[in-house]
């Protein structure tokens, strides 16, 4: 079973409208999705500092969308408390984080993201380890994750290290100090080291 995972960056439009597509609250107000997922405190209708949770209430009622959320709300039929006690390790810094553990708890064996950055240094940033971290178990669980670009999930800020840049802090006589700083240059030295 494949879900789709559609975050509320870039590139979010290019979800499909088919399958099984779930995403992140306020975006069902844009397209429709079989799951609305909003793992914030909802008091009744209302969440604090966000204005469109009478919104999304209101759709996720009217279309009898399941809306997972962190408990049941009797106003909200269709809520569904998200199973923390069953989660392995209690760590998400996110709803994605959150979904793609779920997903796998589903018995998802696809997973592909779309519109899921986490490449600003803001708070998706701060949410970026806890989505490396269940992208890595569920793949260690066989599960197949895709990510769609634009995307810093899965990515070194440089680059692949060793390959892609070099940290020059290497002890001083080191063989290698100052000969690589790209791909090329460490695929030469491992030439070279072929031939000896």
């Amino acid at each position: 079973m494949k879900i789709i995972i559609v975050g509320k960056a870039n590139g979010w439009e290019d979800a499909p409208y088919e399958g099984i597509v779930w995403g992140i609250h306020s975006h069902c107000l844009l397209r429709p999705f079989t799951m609305v997922w909003d793992m914030h405190q909802i008091d009744g209708e209302e969440l604090v500092g966000r204005e469109d949770q009478k919104a999304i209430t209101v759709y996720v009622n009217e279309n009898k969308v399941p809306y997972m959320t962190l408990k049941r709300h009797d106003n909200i039929p269709t809520s569904i408390a998200f199973p923390i006690d069953e989660m392995p390790l209690k760590y998400a810094e996110s709803s994605i984080a959150y979904m793609i553990w779920y997903a796998y708890h589903v018995g998802a064996d696809e997973i592909e993201l779309f519109g899921v950055n986490m490449n600003a240094f803001d708070e998706y940033h701060q949410q970026l380890k806890s989505a490396e971290y269940w992208i890595g178990y569920v793949r260690g669980k066989g599960v197949k994750v895709t990510m769609n670009e634009p995307t810093a999930i899965c990515k070194g800020q440089q680059g692949l290290y060793g390959y892609d840049y070099m940290n020059l802090s290497q002890p001083t006589g080191s063989i290698y100090k100052g000969k690589a700083n790209t791909r090329e240059d460490w695929e030469k030295i491992d030439r070279e080291r072929q031939l000896v």
